[in-house]
């Protein structure tokens, strides 16, 4: 910036300081000050939860599964398993099986996907009974327990789907007593009230199936890295057998979070769109007072275009101010509620204790981007009038 126009920059700061055009000046800084915040505070807000979901549904689900087409079952090969592991990023490679039934305890009965496993997924967490997962019982999700009733020690009753005994009075389903070894809580509902584990040779005993499997979980050491993984392993197993990611699964989930926060990014933007009428009010009704100091200028040698830079850095100091306020306030309540929990949630109602929020740098570089853009083009709506004044004109004014 030239040396005058700095010089005149500041003398029109001052200038802005008194009468109505200080209320204007403070309502469109305080504009973008609470615009900035917000859109800070609700994207990590969004951001928070997105990734807080993501953990729990990858501490729940397989980051690859490689089973055949239908889930058609086939005998587990010590063989698949070791060329899994070999390949990079493989952190375990393990068999499971899965199933859909009934448990019922006395009077009560609950619909369930009974899963049987060799180990208990990571993100499930024992909330009672034993802590090590143990061949010849079944662990409950937390909304199924409450459903049945059901305790640790307690036995419920597993109704095979595969052996149906022909009686007098009909086709009966073959049954199994169990005790429950443990209630879990998974941190999400769906798998809560859905979901309960067996080992995997008891769950082949009660079905009947030998050594058969519906495929194997394959966990990566880096979760993200599941498609690159899944290309190498689909190498490795042609037709008929097929792979799905935990992103695959999760799509839709994923894709909707993404899109609602776009959807709040673009309404909090309006709030600094609004403050940008503020910019341009300032800048409107300070050129009409100094309608005879720009022809001043302008005749002593201001050109047009030091005339509209000007205007422009003005509009984008009040802007800048109000774009620091709201950066330093938002990632500073960001911190302080991540630290101190100053954002509590009910636990019994959602899967966690507290508001997560995490700000990525990319996010506040869009935000201040976007409001640097809106900015520049309010003040340079002003700024081009006042360019286009005649000296002769101007001075003339009155």
């Amino acid at each position: 910036m030239k040396l005058h126009v700095f010089f005149v920059l500041k003398n029109y700061l001052k200038a802005s300081r008194k009468g109505l055009l200080s209320f204007l000046s403070i309502f469109s800084i305080a504009g973008v000050f609470i615009g900035v915040a917000a859109l800070i505070l609700v994207i990590g807000i969004m951001t928070g939860f997105q990734q807080e979901l993501r953990n729990r549904i990858i501490g729940m689900t397989p980051h690859i599964m490689v089973h055949k087409f239908f889930f058609t079952p086939f005998p587990e090969d010590s063989n698949h398993i070791a060329k899994i592991e070999e390949i990079k990023g493989v952190k375990a490679c393990e068999p499971f099986l899965v199933t859909k039934t009934v448990l019922v305890r006395g009077e009560n009965s609950e619909g369930v996907v009974l899963k049987g496993v060799k180990r208990l997924p990571e993100g499930v967490k024992i909330v009672s009974g034993d802590s090590v997962f143990l061949p010849g019982k079944i662990y409950l999700g937390l909304n199924i327990a409450a459903s049945l009733a059901a305790n640790p020690e307690d036995t419920v009753k597993i109704y095979s789907p595969t052996k149906i005994k022909r009686t007098p009075f009909g086709m009966i389903m073959s049954s199994y007593d169990s005790p429950v070894g443990g209630v879990f809580d998974a941190g999400l509902y769906d798998y809560n009230t859905s979901f309960a584990f067996i080992h995997l040779r008891t769950l082949q005993e009660l079905l009947e199936m030998g050594d058969s499997i519906a495929g194997y979980e394959v966990y990566l050491r880096d979760p993200f890295n599941a498609p690159s993984v899944q290309k190498e392993i689909e190498k490795e197993f042609g037709y008929p057998f097929t792979t799905t990611n935990w992103m695959e699964l999760n799509r839709t989930v994923f894709q909707a979070l993404k899109l609602e926060k776009l959807g709040m990014f673009l309404v909090l933007a309006l709030t600094v769109i609004v403050a940008s009428f503020g910019i341009i009010s300032v800048l409107m009704l300070l050129i009409t007072q100094k309608t005879r100091e720009i022809g001043v200028l302008r005749a002593m040698g201001f050109t047009k275009r030091d005339v509209r830079n000007t205007f422009v850095a003005l509009g984008m100091t009040f802007s800048l101010i109000g774009i620091i306020g709201g950066l330093v306030t938002g990632v500073g309540l960001s911190y302080l509620s991540n630290r101190f929990g100053i954002f509590r949630l009910p636990p019994d109602v959602y899967f966690i204790d507290r508001v997560p929020i995490v700000v990525r740098p990319m996010d506040v570089v869009y935000i201040v981007g976007l409001t640097l853009m809106i900015s520049f083009i309010a003040s340079l709506i002003p700024s081009l009038r006042a360019s286009k004044m005649e000296p002769v004109e101007a001075i003339r004014y009155e």
